[in-house]
């Protein structure tokens, strides 16, 4: 009965912590679902990464949206990810190609990323916006 009893209650302390990404986990599932959706050429839903609080700068225009929904992601190859101003930012350059549907050409880009992570929702944000077609 007593070996029950421990069981159980180790059971529900694994539930229990494993609920809770750590800030690291959640930094890694957050670029690998980034990653995912880019991957798939997803910009609309890529739209859902970026902080709510974006600077004007970076925040994507209805022209940003419709030119580069003009292409379809042929490769994503992140680099390893540097640290940022703060200790809740960091920095990720992708090297991204992206084939153009009218054109039929191939055109590579590298998307600095900046991530801020968001300590009241425990949520990492993207800040720097759309990947940059026109420099």
């Amino acid at each position: 009965m007593k070996k029950s009893v421990i069981i159980i209650l180790l059971c529900l302390l694994v539930v229990a912590c494993g609920g809770r990404m750590s800030k690291k986990q959640s930094l890694d599932h957050t670029l690998y679902q980034y990653a995912k959706v880019m991957r798939w050429s997803d910009f609309n839903t890529a739209l859902s990464f970026f902080s709510p609080e974006i600077d004007e700068i970076n925040k994507p225009k209805r022209l940003d949206i419709d030119r580069i929904n003009q292409f379809s992601v042929s490769s994503y190859v992140p680099s390893p990810i540097m640290p940022g101003t703060t200790d809740n930012a960091i920095i990720q350059n992708v090297q991204i190609k992206l084939y153009n549907k009218h054109t039929k050409r191939e055109k590579v880009v590298i998307d600095e990323q900046v991530w801020e992570y968001d300590d009241e929702l425990k949520k990492w944000w993207l800040v720097s916006g759309l990947p940059k077609l026109v420099h």
